[in-house]
């Protein structure tokens, strides 16, 4: 359904990554603007979808993982290994596991 490829490394506790390669994702740069009280402020991130059918069996992805387009073969040692890569951080991800399409709803910065 979708064709971009993604690279996701998941964050255990030790602070290892592993990384996953993900074909069929939806990768979406968002740019505008966010309302808040105190007025308004820009909010640039990536929004991502990730079709349960396109994920590995078992895959999971949460807050602070790291999320990158293509298929990119860094085992990085660290997360600033990863941002000096241009690697994004997952601030969120939601598993919608219900309707025609079950899937992962990702944000990043």
């Amino acid at each position: 359904m979708f064709q971009p490829t993604i690279t996701v490394w998941n964050r255990s506790d030790d602070e290892t990554y592993t990384r996953v390669l993900i074909e069929g994702a939806y990768w979406e740069d968002n740019r505008g603007v966010q309302l808040r009280k105190t007025g308004v402020s820009p909010d640039n991130g990536i929004f991502v979808i990730i079709p349960m059918e396109s994920a590995p069996e078992g895959f999971s992805v949460c807050a602070q993982d790291y999320m990158m387009q293509g298929d990119v073969p860094l085992q990085p040692k660290s997360a600033k290994e990863l941002l000096a890569a241009g690697a994004v951080m997952v601030s969120a991800a939601d598993r919608l596991g219900f309707g025609g399409l079950p899937h992962w709803e990702v944000t990043g910065k």
